[in-house]
């Protein structure tokens, strides 16, 4: 787990155009603000960087109450080299952080199509209400789908979570 090296943004930033090769402005996610990574897990074949995963922990609020969650955001495999258990490689050594770190569970959201990859790796998706931040004014994210896991605890599967500022 590292934060991002100045030295690695030209890398990481070649992957991601890569991966999401459409210009930022055509995503509708563009408008959206969103909690950039504070950690980055980079798996490499070689010295070539053929995997992304972003981390971020925070407090949130489950039904009222304060939870540490970690956050899974820009995953991001090389085109070329999907299909090797680099994805899961990297968001398995997120979790490890994560356990250390004393996090209960973990969050992350996905378009509709991703959501049976992911629960093909544990994920569950999250039948409550996800409240975030866009703008300074809170909202319910139905944006795209959340999903939960399981880190020190146990990840809801109902209630509400408010993480307390943009989704990431």
């Amino acid at each position: 787990m590292a934060e991002v090296p100045a030295d690695q943004l030209g890398e990481l930033a070649s992957l991601k155009s890569l991966v999401y090769p459409d210009p930022p402005e055509s995503y509708p996610e563009s408008a959206r603000e969103w909690s950039p990574p504070q950690w980055g897990v980079f798996v490499r074949d070689g010295p070539t960087l053929v995997s992304y995963t972003g981390v971020v922990i925070r407090e949130v609020a489950l039904d009222g109450r304060e939870v540490l969650v970690g956050g899974i955001g820009g995953v991001a495999t090389h085109p070329d080299h999907r299909g090797r258990g680099y994805a899961p490689l990297g968001m398995s050594r997120a979790l490890d952080f994560m356990v250390s770190r004393g996090v209960v569970f973990a969050l992350l959201v996905c378009h509709q199509e991703l959501v049976s990859y992911y629960e093909s790796l544990g994920w569950k998706p999250f039948g409550g209400i996800t409240i975030n931040t866009q703008h300074g004014r809170l909202e319910v994210f139905d944006f795209n789908e959340v999903m939960v896991g399981d880190v020190t605890g146990a990840a809801p599967a109902l209630g509400t979570i408010d993480l307390l500022g943009p989704a990431w």
